[in-house]
């Protein structure tokens, strides 16, 4: 909190509306992942949103903080039950890259729509003009952050 002003600061309260979301998110899905854990439905949303940069199984491993042995295991299991499957890189055939199977991207696809729904429902205290300004603000954030990373 920024003590001059007794009011948060920009940081805190990203980090408020933050964890308020992701309460609000675990509410709006509930716990339905078609049959796969919390973590499992993470790496196969992320492997759907990035496969057309070429993911491959160190990628996944670098963002959960997994052991490169486990996430292996994982993605077995991924493959073996349908969600995901492994093509060869056509740049380099040493190279194997994740996708989404359709029966996947269908859970994905149901997953955002309930999740962003809950969100929606929860961001109706803002008039047409604040949600364009925040849309606006947002997306330079995002930019910004994903250009730093």
């Amino acid at each position: 909190m920024d003590e001059s002003r007794g009011q948060p600061t920009v940081s805190e309260l990203l980090g408020r509306v933050a964890v308020r979301l992701r309460q609000t998110m675990e509410i709006g899905t509930e716990t339905d992942f078609g049959g796969l854990t919390p973590h499992q439905a993470r790496i196969v949303g992320y492997i759907e949103a990035n496969e057309d940069r070429g993911i491959i199984q160190r990628d996944v491993a670098e963002i959960t903080g997994t052991r490169p042995a486990s996430v292996s295991s994982l993605l077995q299991g991924l493959e073996r039950d349908g969600w995901l499957e492994r093509r060869t890189d056509p740049s380099d055939s040493r190279r194997k890259t994740l996708h989404v199977t359709d029966k996947a991207r269908a859970l994905v696809k149901g997953f955002e729509q309930r999740t962003w729904g809950a969100i929606e429902s929860r961001i109706d205290c803002f008039t047409d003009e604040e949600r364009r300004t925040l849309i606006a603000l947002l997306s330079r954030l995002d930019r910004h952050l994903a250009a730093s990373s």
